[in-house]
């Protein structure tokens, strides 16, 4: 029944007269009509892989963020096919045309904030395509890298030729030493660390370079890369203590933030007991010196979750009092994702405290769009119903499959595959069991889950009582999907 329903709404949309562009025109003006083409629209344009007029559809497709991986590989097929050269060509020239300076725009708020994210999924998915490539394949244009990382004025180009020198030599070290003559570009290879797929032995061999070098450099933004990197490669308690001192004592906002980034990856098992608590701290001062009108940005929430993280290995009465400042300084964030190919979110329940701001981060993984709407408790069945009853909206910025009702409280929009969306909101007053779900067609009787509203979060963690699983009627046995229903 699901299946159908979302065959039929792929219909509804084939059924739509395809864009027309003008192709007799200057490539710059070809490039102007499909940017302006939303992705539904774009994937619509005529194209094929033997014509070369087509090219700038195909290549569109490819570098335009919240595309699904499997059309940029058609979209690589062809361009390859038309071009007759190799995919590491292209992708570095997608790398090439990517808007640049992503980390600059982090500080911006609400939908660029979400756009940022997508773009730097964007970059993700690219260097995954390019990176993921097998060493002999990549070897074989090893010359056309070495140009690219040499004489590219392209960070993220760079970025991903660097990174796949790595991987084609087997070996870091000669790509490390090219770069170290380059003013700037040892940063640049540094950035290309995790993406470097499943070459557990290669990013290895940097742990020893890469330490050495947060200790030598002078230049603050190599320094920051280079702690952005170090989790990557080594993941024990040395790693641990040197990201917590970058965390408790580093005057430089960029090492501490990448310190704050990188320390997340480094496993539970591996933290040294006696630095969990001055970094805890040191986190909840971090947040309380940022100014209030900044602390929903995608980088203090950062800090915060952190913060939460680290927390729960501290003793009760400890980590309920950091909680506490966290919460009485910013915003509660919760991180929810679609699970590909499975049609479900992966938490099944999470808990905020009356009257307080929530952010939800919405990342969807998935080739299908997804959205999250929030509702009154008990109204899962008649939200689901009357969203998957609606006809796909004729603004592409509407909300779609959200259904005008006071049982809906708060909804994203329509989030495609690989894009992320940020829902900012003040929790309920009134305590209860409120529902969320994905409202596209057939969908919500398997993506759901419970929004728990409680009038005062320490005292429920002291007793930490599981809502109830709005289908089964019984208590979700887990918070996580996977690990229970």
């Amino acid at each position: 029944m699901m299946l159908t329903l979302f065959l039929a709404a792929l219909v509804l949309q084939t059924q739509e007269s395809a864009p027309r562009i003008l192709y007799d025109t200057s490539p710059r003006a070809v490039e102007y009509q499909l940017a302006r083409l939303n992705n539904d629209q774009l994937l619509r344009v005529e194209r094929t892989d033997s014509d070369v007029r087509y090219r700038p559809v195909h290549f569109a497709i490819l570098a335009r963020r919240a595309m699904a991986r499997s059309v940029r590989a058609d979209a690589l097929a062809a361009l390859v096919k038309i071009d007759g050269t190799s995919p590491t060509r292209i992708l570095l020239e997608a790398l090439a045309k990517v808007p640049p300076a992503l980390s600059e725009r982090q500080r911006v708020e609400g939908a660029a904030a979400d756009a940022t994210e997508s773009d730097a999924q964007n970059v993700d998915t690219l260097l995954g395509m390019l990176l993921s490539q097998p060493a002999g394949t990549l070897r074989q244009q090893r010359e056309r890298l070495a140009s690219a990382a040499r004489e590219s004025t392209t960070p993220l180009e760079r970025r991903g030729a660097y990174g796949a020198l790595m991987i084609a030599d087997g070996d870091p070290m000669p790509a490390w030493q090219a770069a170290a003559k380059l003013e700037g570009h040892l940063a640049d290879l540094l950035r290309s660390v995790p993406h470097l797929g499943n070459a557990a032995a290669l990013r290895a061999k940097l742990a020893t370079p890469v330490m050495a070098l947060i200790g030598q450099t002078k230049d603050s933004e190599t320094r920051a890369a280079a702690i952005g990197a170090l989790a990557w490669t080594r993941r024990d308690g040395a790693t641990f203590d040197l990201l917590a001192r970058e965390i408790i004592h580093s005057t430089d906002a960029r090492s501490r933030s990448a310190a704050m980034t990188s320390i997340q990856l480094i496993p539970e098992s591996a933290w040294t007991p006696a630095m969990i608590e001055p970094v805890t701290r040191a986190v909840v001062a971090i947040v309380g010196d940022t100014p209030a009108a900044r602390r929903t940005e995608p980088s203090t929430l950062d800090a915060i979750q952190l913060g939460e993280m680290l927390s729960a290995a501290l003793p009760v009465e400890a980590r309920l009092a950091v909680r506490r400042e966290l919460r009485a300084l910013g915003v509660q964030v919760v991180r929810i994702q679609t699970l590909p190919e499975q049609m479900q979110f992966d938490l099944n329940w999470f808990v905020v405290q009356a009257g307080k701001p929530v952010q939800i981060l919405l990342t969807n993984p998935d080739a299908m769009p997804h959205n999250l709407v929030i509702g009154q408790p008990g109204s899962m069945q008649d939200i689901g119903a009357a969203g998957g009853a609606m006809p796909p909206p004729a603004d592409p910025e509407a909300k779609a499959y959200v259904p005008d009702t006071p049982l809906v409280l708060q909804s994203t929009r329509l989030v495609s595959a690989g894009d992320t969306a940020r829902l900012t909101f003040t929790a309920p007053a009134k305590p209860g069991e409120y529902i969320y779900l994905c409202t596209f067609p057939g969908h919500w009787v398997r993506m759901y889950g419970v929004m728990l509203v409680v009038d005062d979060l320490d005292v429920w963690e002291r007793t930490s009582k599981v809502p109830t699983n709005p289908t089964t009627n019984t208590p979700f046995t887990s918070q996580r999907h996977g690990a229970g229903s």
